[in-house]
């Protein structure tokens, strides 16, 4: 038996608002596909986030079904999860990906299914708040066992567990109960060696693309895994994706400006053909304004308009000096502490810094506040 895990593969993603972007999401995922049809494989999985949006464009659903049908074609099944940005709203409206089933897409959002002698169970993703309701997940995969026969028990999730989210309630060897032979989870965008967890082969694929960039997601690579499975031995094997858009990531320093510029420009020169690179910029300013840092780079020419790229991200953050003279960084984790503390509960500022993570994934200001008026129960804590 052979079969291929995706996951996180967010079709439609329009990154940095451009056209290009939401189209790299499309070719890894073809490029998945590809590789499946010359493999011939039985079947494909994928744990959650098929859609970046609960509520995909037209142009998008067109992209899925033309995956879908492409997989119709060469007779290979797919079972899908829902993960958090394409679940639906809970109360108001479904997941997209139900649109999807009439072409081959079968969604294993809540129970088991039965496929040639195989028993696959699917648990769509479940937000911090829906986890405390029901105490975790364990006794949602009992039943599951209990509905498998005999065959080979594959399991998928799209869900935060310890240590990857270290401020989750769920921890791995005690609610991935034994009983399945593999287990499939999605949600966290860096790929990971298989490990096995009471008994089952346990495999985090990572996104196909970068929704954010992460070194350690750069060290590991985007890709799916392959896996061929004879008896009880199951082997994965990784598989990186060649079509993804390169990212440059640079840390930069006041003093050292200039050393920078000229490697950016060394380094574009390598990329002449193919897809045009991303730049993220990182780095802690003491004097200069964000403003004087994009300024003196678009008159170094290095800008999307004028240089061999596609688009440059300039991440960076002022450096203060409080009333005490203390030097305080406007860093992501400063941010945080300074959140927990302003609202107290350790449950409520879980659930706020959840909500505000999935709410960055969006481009604008605009989209924002048209998903949050087409889902208001979407803030469930």
């Amino acid at each position: 038996m052979r079969f291929i895990h995706i996951s996180d593969t967010h079709l439609g993603y329009h990154q940095y608002g451009l056209k290009e972007r939401s189209e790299d999401f499309f070719d890894v995922f073809n490029e998945a596909v590809d590789f499946a049809i010359e493999k011939k494989v039985d079947f494909v999985i994928h744990t959650g986030d098929f859609f970046h949006s609960s509520r995909p464009s037209n142009h998008v659903i067109l992209q899925g079904m033309e995956i879908l049908e492409r997989l119709r074609d060469a007779n290979i099944p797919i079972f899908v999860i829902s993960g958090n940005h394409d679940r639906g709203s809970q109360v108001r409206d479904i997941s997209p990906l139900k649109i999807l089933q009439p072409l081959g897409l079968n969604l294993v959002d809540s129970g088991v299914l039965e496929y040639e002698g195989l028993f696959i169970g699917g648990l769509k993703y479940i937000s911090k708040a829906g986890l405390r309701q029901i105490e975790g997940i364990k006794k949602i995969l009992e039943k599951y066992l209990e509905e498998m026969g005999n065959g080979f028990r594959i399991l998928l999730l799209h869900q935060e567990f310890q240590p990857y989210f270290p401020d989750s309630s769920l921890n791995m060897t005690v609610e991935l109960i034994e009983g399945f032979d593999y287990i499939g989870i999605g949600h966290y965008h860096i790929a990971q060696t298989p490990a096995v967890i009471n008994k089952a082969t346990v495999v985090y694929p990572g996104s196909t693309e970068f929704t954010a960039y992460n070194e350690k997601e750069e060290e590991r690579g985007k890709g799916f895994y392959y896996v061929q499975v004879d008896g009880k031995t199951i082997k994965p094997e990784f598989i990186h994706l060649k079509r993804r858009r390169p990212f440059l990531y640079y840390t930069l320093s006041e003093e050292e400006i200039d050393q920078t510029v000229k490697q950016i420009k060394q380094d574009l020169e390598r990329f002449e053909e193919g897809k045009k690179p991303v730049i993220i910029l990182k780095g802690t300013l003491k004097k200069l304004a964000p403003s004087d840092v994009i300024g003196y780079f678009k008159n170094e020419g290095i800008s999307s308009e004028e240089s061999n790229l596609l688009h440059i991200n300039f991440n960076l953050t002022r450096e203060f000096v409080d009333t005490d003279g203390v030097i305080i960084e406007t860093t992501e984790e400063n941010i945080k502490e300074e959140l927990k503390k302003l609202i107290g509960d350790e449950q409520i500022f879980s659930s706020v810094v959840e909500t505000l993570t999935f709410l960055k994934s969006f481009d604008s200001i605009d989209e924002v506040k048209k998903y949050l008026k087409e889902n208001p129960d979407f803030i469930d804590f």
